[in-house]
């Protein structure tokens, strides 16, 4: 877009970019939105499609991305609230495609929300799964991992993970995955879990893993905890294990 007056909330433009906060409308378009210059730079590196950017008029920004070639928009202050759903956005906001389901070969480990609804969680969870080189599998009842919020708590790192669908364990051990269920209480120890190919599932805190779920898989695991929480957040938990396994594996000898 050339320069001239900024679009308003009120325009079509603006309407359109804002209904992405709305998982129909990203699933029908295959588009979604990213927030802030990080994550633009992010998705800019792992050559996402960058679709459409829209800046503050005043935005330094919007100069260079314009000769960078990218189709820009200004927008005034209550346009750019309305697209990124909050009083206080930080531009600019993008709109990009959303990454086909990988074709390439499922990662030797893999992280699987199992019905994770928070968004930041299922985020903190594909930047662990990023952090340890492993993949990020997802059941129904996850929160869309191509949603702005939870591509702002992931970091944007959806764009360099593997992350894929998962419709049923069976398909997990097709996969050449050993499905392994996370468990309260009960589970074996994460010392005694052998850390080959396989598939961690991770449920909801409150309610946890499906007990059918749970039955369907090779082994289950518990993370000990000595004190007087009852349970950790799922989250927490995906981290705790995906470091244990990859440290049992000598993988992680140069990391945390």
């Amino acid at each position: 877009m050339e320069p001239g007056r900024p679009l308003t909330h009120r325009s079509n433009t603006v309407v359109e970019a804002s209904r992405l906060h709305r998982a129909r409308d990203r699933k029908e378009r295959g588009e979604t939105l990213i927030e802030g210059p990080h994550l633009l730079d992010e998705a800019l590196k792992a050559g996402a499609e960058i679709n459409r950017v829209f800046f503050a008029e005043d935005d330094p920004g919007l100069d260079a991305a314009r000769q960078a070639g990218l189709e820009t928009f200004a927008v005034d202050e209550r346009g750019l609230a309305r697209i990124a759903g909050t009083e206080t956005p930080r531009g600019p906001i993008a709109v990009v495609a959303i990454p086909r389901e990988p074709s390439a070969p499922r990662p030797q480990r893999l992280l699987v929300s199992w019905g994770v609804s928070d968004p930041g969680n299922v985020g903190t969870m594909i930047r662990t799964a990023a952090a340890f080189g492993w993949g990020f599998g997802y059941a129904d009842g996850t929160a869309d991992p191509w949603s702005p919020k939870v591509l702002r708590s992931a970091a944007g790192f959806q764009f360099t993970t593997w992350i894929g669908r998962i419709g049923s364990v069976e398909e997990l051990r097709n996969s050449g995955h050993s499905p392994i269920a996370t468990v309260v209480r009960g589970g074996e120890e994460l010392s005694r879990v052998e850390a080959g190919k396989v598939a961690v599932l991770i449920g909801e805190e409150a309610s946890g893993l499906p007990r059918p779920i749970v039955e369907l898989c090779d082994a289950s695991l518990t993370i000990p905890m000595p004190g007087a929480t009852e349970s950790l957040n799922a989250a927490v938990a995906a981290g705790i294990v995906a470091y244990a396994l990859t440290k049992s594996s000598g993988e992680n000898d140069d990391g945390v």
